[in-house]
C-alpha cells in the first residue's frame, strides 16, 4: 500500500468520525452498518472495556460470525498486539490503551497482529477517534505489503547479496553500538578479520562462478561453527569485501577470540569445497581498548592479518 492510499484511508477515517457522531446519536443503524461494512479497513466501536461494534472486514479477519461471537472469543483487543520493532504491544499503554492512544500526539500507531483464521502476521496503522463520551472509533489500516517492501529494502541495504550475511556498511553502522556498551557497561569485545589465501588463484583457475561458490560454502561453514560453539547470540559476522570477512564477538578477550579463530581455521582446513577441495584462510585478532576509535581497532587487526599472511598464511595472529 502506497503513501497515497494511506492518506486516502486516513481521510476516510476522519470523514467517518465526523459522520458517526450524527449517525450514532440518531441511531440510523442501517446507514451506520452500510458505511462501515463497505470499508476496506477493520473498524471497531468500543468503550474502554468492551467492543460494541465490528464491521464485516473485522469479522472476517478475526474469523467471527458476529459481534457476540467476537466478544465470547476475545476479551481484549490489545491482546492481539504482537511484540515488534516500532510497534505498540499489549503492554505499551495498560488497560486504558484506547484513551492513551487517542490522547497521544502520534496520529497513527503501528501494530502487528496475527490473524486467527490463517495464523499469518499482519501490520496495521491504528487510528483511534472519540465519537462520544467513552465511545471510540478504532480503525486498522492494513500496511502489511508496505512493511514487507520496507523489510526487503532493509535487507538489500544491510546484507551481502551473495553470502546473505551482513555487509561492510551494516557492520560499520553496528560497531559504535558495541563500543558504547563496552565503555558504559565495561563489556569487552574482540574482532577477528580473515581472508581466503590465494583467492585470486582460485578465480583464475576455476572461474568466478566457482569462486563465488567457495564464498557461499565458506560462509555457511563458519555460521555452522559459530552455532556449534554456542556463541551465535553474541556474534556479528560480516563480509568485509571480496574474499575478506570480519567477526565481532562480545564478552571475549583477544586470547579467547584467538581460540575461536583457530577453531574456525581448523574446520576450514578439514572441509572439502566443491571443485576446489582445499581452501585455507589467514586470521588477525584484536580486542577493544578503552581509548580506541574504529580506525584504531581496524589498524591493529589489519596489522595482525598482514603478519599472518607474511608468516606463511593459514594461521592466526593476535595484535
Amino acid at each position: 500500500m502506497g503513501d497515497n492510499e494511506l492518506l486516502i484511508s486516513l481521510l476516510i477515517f476522519i470523514s467517518i468520525s465526523l459522520f458517526l457522531l450524527l449517525l450514532y446519536s440518531l441511531k440510523k443503524n442501517s446507514a451506520f452498518n452500510s458505511i462501515l461494512n463497505n470499508q476496506p479497513n477493520i473498524i471497531f466501536i468500543s468503550s474502554i472495556d468492551k467492543i460494541l461494534y465490528i464491521n464485516r472486514r473485522g469479522l472476517k479477519f478475526f474469523n467471527c460470525k458476529n459481534l457476540n461471537d467476537f466478544n465470547d472469543k476475545y476479551y481484549n483487543l490489545a491482546n492481539f498486539f504482537l511484540e515488534d520493532e516500532d510497534c505498540i504491544n499489549k503492554h505499551s499503554n495498560g488497560k486504558r490503551w484506547l484513551e492513551h492512544i487517542y490522547r497521544s500526539k502520534n496520529s497513527r500507531e503501528k501494530v502487528k497482529l496475527k490473524a486467527p483464521n490463517d495464523n499469518m502476521e499482519y501490520y496495521f496503522y491504528l487510528h483511534v477517534g472519540k465519537i462520544k463520551k467513552n465511545r471510540y472509533l478504532i480503525c486498522f489500516t492494513d500496511i502489511t505489503r508496505l512493511e514487507r517492501d520496507k523489510d526487503m529494502i532493509r535487507k538489500l541495504a544491510d546484507y551481502d547479496t551473495l553470502t546473505k550475511i551482513y555487509n561492510r556498511v551494516k557492520f560499520n553502522e553496528m560497531l559504535p553500538y558495541y563500543m558504547n556498551r563496552a565503555l558504559k557497561y565495561n563489556e569487552r569485545f574482540s574482532i577477528i578479520i580473515f581472508d581466503i589465501d590465494h583467492f585470486k588463484m582460485i578465480n583464475d583457475t576455476y572461474g568466478h562462478n566457482i569462486g563465488d561458490r567457495v564464498l557461499i560454502e565458506l560462509t555457511a561453514l563458519i555460521k555452522s561453527v559459530i552455532k556449534d560453539m554456542n556463541i551465535r547470540q553474541n556474534t556479528v559476522f560480516s563480509r568485509w569485501g571480496g574474499e575478506e570477512f570480519v567477526i565481532l564477538i562480545q564478552f571475549k578477550t583477544k586470547v579467547e577470540a584467538y581460540k575461536i579463530a583457530n577453531t574456525i581455521r581448523k574446520e576450514i582446513n578439514k572441509y572439502s569445497f566443491d571443485r576446489v577441495k582445499k581452501v585455507t584462510c589467514s586470521f588477525g585478532v584484536t580486542d577493544f581498548k578503552i581509548d580506541d576509535t574504529q580506525i584504531d581497532i581496524f589498524h591493529r587487526v589489519d596489522k595482525a592479518l598482514y603478519k599472518a599472511k607474511e608468516s606463511g598464511r593459514d594461521r592466526v595472529v593476535i595484535n
